[in-house]
C-alpha cells in the first residue's frame, strides 16, 4: 500500500540527472525523454525526488529502446521505499544497538523529525535491516595472501581456499 502524505506536506525539490550522458551504445549524448517524480521521507524532512530519464536520441541505435535512471537514486532511497536510507539507518541503529521498542522508535520519528510511520511499516523496515545486517556478517573474508584480490583469484595463484581451509584463521 502506498504511503499517503499529507495534503500540508512541504517538499524540497532534489533534481536528479544521469551523470554520465553519453549513449553507452553509440556515444551520442542522451536527452531527457521523461521524468520520474518520488517522495520521501529523510531525517533533514520531506524530500521530493524529481528524477530525470535519458535515452539516446537515435532511433537505430540499440540505447534508444533503454533509459537511463539517475544513480544517485539508489544512494539516496532503496526503490519503492517511503524513507532514505538515514532513516533506515537510523530506525536499525535504535532497534538492533540501543533495543528500542517499535511504539518508542515510533514515537521519537514523530517528535524529533515528523515522520509519521505505522508500526507495521517500522517492523517491517527492521526485519530489513537484519537481513541486511546478517547478510553483511556472512560475507567471506579474503584469505591472509590476498590484497584486493577476489577469492577466486586468490584460490587460482595460492592455492587456498578460505572457505574449505581451516588453517587460516578467519577472524
Amino acid at each position: 500500500m502506498p504511503y499517503k502524505w499529507p495534503l500540508d506536506t512541504d517538499f524540497t525539490l532534489w533534481e536528479l540527472d544521469v551523470l554520465d550522458r553519453a549513449c553507452p551504445a553509440c556515444g551520442r549524448m542522451m536527452y531527457i525523454c521523461d521524468h520520474r517524480y518520488r517522495r520521501i521521507h529523510t531525517l533533514g524532512g520531506a524530500v521530493q525526488l524529481v528524477c530525470k530519464l535519458n535515452h539516446c536520441p537515435d532511433r537505430d541505435c540499440p540505447g534508444h529502446a533503454t533509459t537511463k535512471s539517475p544513480e544517485l537514486e539508489g544512494r539516496i532511497a532503496p526503490p519503492s521505499w517511503a524513507i532514505g536510507w538515514d532513516v533506515f539507518c537510523w530506525i536499525g541503529h535504535r532497534r538492533c544497538s540501543r533495543h528500542m521498542s517499535i511504539p518508542l522508535i515510533q514515537s521519537e520519528l514523530l517528535d524529533d523529525y515528523a515522520i509519521k510511520l505505522s508500526d507495521d511499516a517500522i517492523a517491517k523496515y527492521i526485519r530489513r535491516y537484519q537481513v541486511m545486517l546478517a547478510a553483511r556478517q556472512q560475507d567471506p573474508k579474503p584469505c591472509a595472501g590476498s590484497t584486493n584480490r577476489s577469492m577466486r583469484s586468490c584460490y587460482r595463484s595460492t592455492g587456498c581456499n578460505p572457505r574449505r581451509d581451516t588453517r587460516l584463521s578467519m577472524s
